[in-house]
């Protein structure tokens, strides 16, 4: 059984793409960002959350994998699952597909590191978090196993 959920959907638009035609890095990552509110969001860090803890995950390092080109009109869709959930982290993986033809078009390892706002030091996860985080964590293996598949 897969951890993965669906995180993101949209497309690319003529906007997005740069002299060679097709999507530009800058917005592979800003639609990994918007996965990764999502993906927060399922394991209980949401916005109110956020706002009334002043709690938060802070990437601290992001590793990308550029595999196959998209252009304009194409439609993606990003899953996403948890690799790992420790005390003061939480490893994110990313894989964005094109949805009309299947292929594995990137992938984004992300560390994330529970901060408190105010302090500006990392602090221990609340167990909730951490609980919610180890729900959806990738079968070990599964998300390289995608990634090499893609590449």
């Amino acid at each position: 059984m897969s951890n993965f959920i669906e995180t993101f959907r949209g497309r690319v638009t003529p906007q997005e793409c740069d002299h060679l035609g097709h999507m530009n890095v800058q917005f592979y990552v800003a639609k990994v960002s918007d996965a990764a509110w999502t993906v927060m969001h399922a394991i209980g860090m949401t916005p109110d959350y956020i706002r009334t803890r002043r709690k938060a995950l802070a990437a601290v390092r992001q590793d990308i994998a550029y595999l196959r080109e998209l252009k304009a009109g194409d439609l993606v869709v990003i899953e996403s699952g948890v690799l790992e959930a420790g005390e003061k982290k939480v490893t994110f993986y990313h894989r964005m597909n094109n949805v009309e033809t299947g292929v594995l078009a990137m992938t984004a390892k992300v560390l994330t590191v529970h901060m408190d706002l105010d302090k500006r030091r990392s602090e221990p996860l609340a167990p909730e978090i951490r609980e919610r985080a180890e729900s959806l964590r990738l079968c070990s293996g599964q998300a390289y196993r995608v990634r090499e598949e893609g590449a």
